[in-house]
């Protein structure tokens, strides 16, 4: 792994790399992660990958990766697509309807346990009635 270059900027609390790795095939971004945290010593969850480049038929990888200080200021100073933000919107949508299925479950099966006690208290008196 070779570092091209490598940037600070202090306004955003980053470090701007661009890295060239040598491979077989391309990297996944995990991967590239991976390496950046090893090369940077950040924790992988600070770092953004903006893109790999290659040559056709080359196996050199050139990749531009943001290496932000702390994950405050990577929330901060990352921008997040429309795409994205839907994507979150949906998500938080579903979680929230999980956690209401889950809510109406459990009052339905308070009621259930509630409805078994009341009958088994109505058989307990009959049998304390026939006695």
């Amino acid at each position: 792994m070779n570092v091209l270059e490598e940037k600070n900027n202090p306004v955003m609390h980053r470090k701007e790399f661009i890295v060239e790795i040598e491979a077989e095939k391309v990297p996944s971004k995990i991967e590239a992660i991976k390496i950046i945290s090893e090369q940077s010593k950040k924790p992988e969850e600070n770092i953004i990958i903006e893109r790999i480049d290659t040559n056709f038929g080359s196996k050199k990888f050139k990749i531009n990766a943001l290496v932000y200080e702390d994950s405050k200021s990577k929330e901060k100073y990352t921008i997040i697509t429309r795409k994205e933000r839907k994507k979150r919107i949906e998500e938080a949508k579903k979680l929230e309807e999980e956690k209401k299925k889950a809510e109406e479950e459990a009052k339905a099966e308070a009621k259930k346990l509630e409805e078994e006690n009341a009958q088994k208290v109505d058989e307990v008196k009959t049998e304390e009635v026939k006695e």
